[in-house]
């Protein structure tokens, strides 16, 4: 869908990774080794993308880090619709991050596209010690902002280990098949 909408998929992919993670940021080597493109593709847009007002740059050192613009007229707008079609697991995770405690979170049972082209329920594992009030409203914000229901599975870290090595045949299925890690890392699985 947005490639339909924007004349780049360099510009797409940008736009996905800036936007669906707006606190972060960036240099240009980083974004191409991330989104695996050319260097030069990747400044050609990010020259265009920060004249357009929807990213920003800020020189440090010898660097200078891109990140998108909360200024911009139309950064909600874009938002949204990257979070949309798009960045599912980026705005999951983000959320996430904001909850202490959480070892390793990860979106199972789909393709990181089908993620964004399937309005069906999202299927969410969490891994570790985190605190259950901020986890289920952390859960219950993203619901409202991405428009779907999330099921939520908590598991704590020897839990989650003991189930593992006994061969637990649900998370035997869900190890085996698609997932996309959204907080954490996939070692810690």
């Amino acid at each position: 869908m947005l490639r339909r909408l924007f004349s780049s998929q360099t510009r797409v992919d940008l736009l996905v990774l800036l936007l669906g993670r707006p606190e972060e940021r960036f240099y240009v080597r980083e974004l191409a080794r991330q989104l695996k493109r050319d260097i030069s593709g990747i400044k050609r847009e990010l020259d265009n993308l920060e004249k357009a007002g929807i990213l920003q740059s800020v020189k440090a050192g010898n660097l200078r880090y891109y990140s998108a613009s909360p200024r911009s007229p139309v950064y909600s707008e874009l938002k949204a619709i990257v979070d949309k079609t798009r960045a599912v697991p980026g705005t999951v995770g983000a959320a996430l991050r904001r909850v202490k405690g959480i070892v390793v979170a990860f979106l199972y049972g789909a393709k990181a596209d089908a993620l964004a082209t399937d309005a069906g329920a999202l299927d969410l594992i969490v891994v570790g010690s985190p605190e259950m009030p901020a986890l289920n409203q952390a859960v219950a914000d993203l619901e409202q902002r991405l428009g779907r229901e999330i099921n939520l599975l908590a598991f704590d870290r020897a839990e989650f280990v003991r189930r593992r090595e006994e061969g637990d045949p649900f998370l035997t299925e869900v190890l085996q098949g698609d997932r996309v890690v959204v907080a954490g890392s996939d070692e810690a699985l």
